[in-house]
């Protein structure tokens, strides 16, 4: 049977749905009323973290399934049926798209615009065009930016890795209402199954990460390397609302795929960049209890900046001096009358500035610490009294309060795409 890609995006808005609970109800009905399954898992596919008409974690979906040339027609009318009744097109800046593409394998233009929607910023008119270029049937709602997503959700390769994520969604009266949970349940799940899964809770703060704050049909989220240990977490979690329905995805979560390798003098603003570096500047703490420091190399510097809620994190940061050589990554804003800035997500610290102290030279009698006898008079020993007026200040090592080594925000401040480091590396 023909092979039928189907792409959707931007059906939610501030106030409510979710493009994830719209796929997972529309494969139901498929299920149920035509008695077809889908090839392989859904994708949750996430796109660049900084596109500033994102909703919330700028997910777009897509799914594959094996059609009857009969009833591809039928499918199609469904999948926009359900768009029209569910998206919330009513409101501001909700301009959900549709794509459909027939055929066994995913044109390869289409894979590369897919890994440069997750990096960057691109166009409608990049989209339409690639759209028309490769037979593609898109399906504008609106002023239907949702196609950028829907063509990305069907091209992704997952080139960088692959995670899955079970979604659980609330039935419909408890939407909008503050989410409720057995913490212990999620405390005994989290043990159980890390490290195969991840992002359960964040220990710094005792924040249960599952459940999001948002009014939308989502219950809680459980993300893994592998899909098996979702089933087992999810009957390890106990939630105290009725559970509607839950669903698993593939996605392109934990996988740094957001991430380019850039110098400083080549940076573009809504994109998130690598850096190698040197720091320039000893880190400031300003209001807020932002840190800030300016990171350097051959093409120019920048600003770096690490804001109040990554906590411990800020900790790493201040401990370093200029001269240390790190590799940062992070998101690059600019903003009216402010020099362009890389906000971190995680930093690496490849080498440390040896630094030093002048102490007091040591009594050649006794070891005891000499004193100064005043500018040019030299030193006496306070315990044997021994005089020189040869001995000099000596250098000593100053214990540097960070090693070097990869260091990540929280997990309350992590994006969907960050990879996860090492746990006592996350502060």
């Amino acid at each position: 049977m023909p092979l039928l890609h189907v792409g959707i995006d931007d059906t939610d808005s501030p106030k409510g749905m979710c493009t994830t609970y719209l796929v997972a109800t529309l494969i139901d009905e498929i299920r149920a009323k035509y008695r077809l399954e889908l090839a392989g898992f859904p994708r949750l596919i996430r796109l660049n973290p900084n596109c500033p008409y994102k909703t919330r974690g700028n997910a777009a979906l897509s799914f594959k399934l094996p059609v009857p040339t009969q009833l591809v027609p039928k499918i199609k009318e469904l999948v926009l049926q359900k768009v029209q009744e569910m998206a919330m097109l009513g409101e501001e800046g909700t301009d959900s798209g549709v794509a459909f593409y027939e055929g066994e394998e995913v044109p390869a233009p289409l894979s590369e615009f897919s890994s440069k929607v997750v990096k960057e910023m691109v166009t409608m008119e990049e989209a339409e065009g690639l759209a028309k270029k490769l037979g593609i049937e898109t399906h504008k709602f609106k002023h239907g930016r949702g196609i950028i997503g829907a063509l990305a959700a069907i091209g992704n390769r997952l080139e960088f890795g692959r995670t899955y994520e079970l979604i659980a969604y609330r039935t419909p009266e408890y939407i909008g209402t503050p989410r409720e949970m057995d913490i212990d349940s999620v405390v005994k799940m989290d043990r159980t199954t890390r490290p195969f899964t991840f992002d359960n809770l964040d220990y710094n703060t005792g924040e249960v990460r599952i459940m999001p704050h948002t009014p939308c049909p989502v219950y809680f989220g459980i993300r893994a390397y592998k899909p098996y240990y979702l089933e087992r977490a999810f009957d390890l979690v106990r939630p105290l609302q009725p559970v509607e329905r839950h669903i698993i995805y593939e996605t392109n979560q934990a996988t740094d795929a957001h991430i380019s390798d850039a110098l400083v003098g080549k940076l573009k603003p809504l994109t998130t960049a690598k850096l190698c570096g040197k720091v320039l500047s000893k880190p400031v703490t300003i209001r807020g209890g932002h840190v800030i420091f300016t990171l350097g190399d051959s093409t120019g510097q920048v600003h770096c900046a690490v804001y109040e809620p990554t906590r411990g994190f800020r900790e790493v940061v201040r401990g370093l001096v200029p001269g240390d050589e790190v590799r940062v990554y992070g998101a690059v804003k600019k903003k009216a009358k402010l020099p362009l800035t890389v906000n971190l997500e995680k930093i690496e610290v490849l080498s440390l500035t040896a630094l030093t102290r002048l102490r007091n030279p040591s009594c050649p009698k006794c070891g005891r610490t000499m004193k100064s006898e005043g500018k040019g008079k030299g030193y006496q020993c306070p315990k044997c009294k021994f005089k020189s007026t040869t001995a000099a200040p000596v250098k000593v090592p100053i214990e540097r309060s960070i090693s070097p080594g990869l260091y990540a925000v929280p997990p309350r401040a992590r994006r969907h795409l960050s990879r996860p480091t090492q746990p006592r590396y996350e502060v």
